[in-house]
């Protein structure tokens, strides 16, 4: 960990993004995992924003919570590689977004210290090995919220297993699709 800080759980509705803005600066963070309703709506949101097609999943499906969880982590997922992947370039062309990252580590961190004596040693090279050897993006943990244990039901109201409440079911998101 480059940061000495982590951003925690703050509610659902105010860290239900947090790693997309975050996570590409190498700070860690938490996803809560409560409302799938509203996961589906952020999905929609990040898709549109990023020009990536979006198909809805409907409350009608079986397992529907848990493939809205996984279709959310696999594009908070692919935002955070992607955003990751430019600021590293951003590193190698000494642009504003790394200025920005290393402005955000603490003045006595041994990446920043060490980074500004490297852009003294003009061979690319090291540079783009120091880059992939140091530089990582913020972890992304995910926060299936207390009191998510309640009965669902089916389309017939039949009461379903109690790996589809709402706490299993979220925790089946990180399994691939």
């Amino acid at each position: 960990m480059n940061h000495t800080f982590h951003i925690p759980v703050m509610g659902t509705g105010f860290s239900i993004d947090t790693p997309a803005k975050v996570a590409h600066y190498g700070i860690s963070s938490v996803i809560p995992l409560a409302d799938d309703i509203l996961i589906e709506k952020m999905r929609e949101y990040y898709s549109t924003k990023l020009n990536i097609p979006f198909e809805g999943i409907s409350d009608k499906l079986d397992d529907f919570r848990a493939k809205r969880i996984t279709a959310y982590l696999n594009l908070i997922d692919k935002v955070v590689k992607e955003k990751f992947e430019a600021l590293k370039q951003a590193a190698l062309d000494n642009g504003n977004e790394f200025k920005k990252y290393l402005e955000m580590l603490p003045d006595y961190s041994w990446l920043k210290l060490e980074y500004h004596q490297l852009i003294n040693n003009v061979d690319v090279e090291d540079i783009k090995r120091w880059i992939s050897t140091y530089l990582l993006p913020g972890s992304v943990d995910v926060n299936i919220m207390t009191k998510l244990d309640k009965t669902n039901y089916n389309q017939q109201q039949d009461a379903l297993p109690s790996h589809y409440n709402d706490a299993h079911a979220a925790g089946l998101c990180n399994q691939q699709p």
